[in-house]
């Protein structure tokens, strides 16, 4: 009991370490106009960085608004809700800052997203990942990985969380698109994407 006491008491005070975003930088996420990065499925109107697949879609290039922020989260407005997007899980290998950025954007990605094939483009859509599908592609679909269990982008295989109890995996090949998803369940007809 003791342990678990302490194991509690440097989680937070860890926690209180971390630095919130100063407010002339909250002021200047409410003055632009952001948009999802990515297909983001969310809980409620929770979004944290272990990026559950299950829940309720956001879809990528939806307008974003944020409203104020706190030490690791945000709230934003899109598409007519309220949501509270927490940075959890990867604070050891990137800033709140940084994984901020890489979730709400300032280019619209549905202009990137009409470059790619028809077949693509439906499995971006349907928050579906195939073989043959890019990193980008990827991101666009499903999200980024959490850093905690996939810290680099680089990796050729990244981590993703279907719920809390259960992962799979996105293996990339050496021309760098996906040749294979391997656990179950995951968001993947498994039909080759051209």
């Amino acid at each position: 009991m003791q342990r678990m006491m302490m194991v509690v008491l440097v989680g937070l005070t860890l926690a209180a370490c971390q630095k919130a975003l100063p407010p002339e930088t909250v002021n200047q996420y409410k003055a632009k106009m952001l948009y999802t990065c990515c297909n983001i499925h969310y809980e409620k109107e929770d979004i944290n960085d272990a990026n559950y697949y299950v829940g309720n879609l956001l879809p990528l290039g939806t307008q974003a608004q944020v409203l104020d922020a706190g030490r690791n989260s945000i709230s934003f407005m899109a598409d007519a809700h309220k949501f509270n997007l927490a940075h959890s899980y990867g604070t050891d290998q990137e800033s709140f800052q940084q994984y901020l950025d890489k979730v709400l954007v300032t280019v619209d990605p549905n202009t990137r997203l009409a470059t790619y094939s028809a077949a693509v483009q439906s499995a971006i859509r349907e928050s579906r990942v195939e073989q043959g599908m890019t990193r980008e592609q990827v991101i666009m679909s499903i999200g980024y990985p959490a850093t905690h269990r996939t810290p680099s982008l680089d990796s050729n295989e990244w981590t993703y969380w279907y719920n809390r109890f259960v992962t799979y995996k996105v293996v990339f090949g050496a021309d760098g698109k996906v040749s294979n998803i391997i656990g179950s369940p995951s968001p993947s007809k498994n039909v080759p994407v051209k």
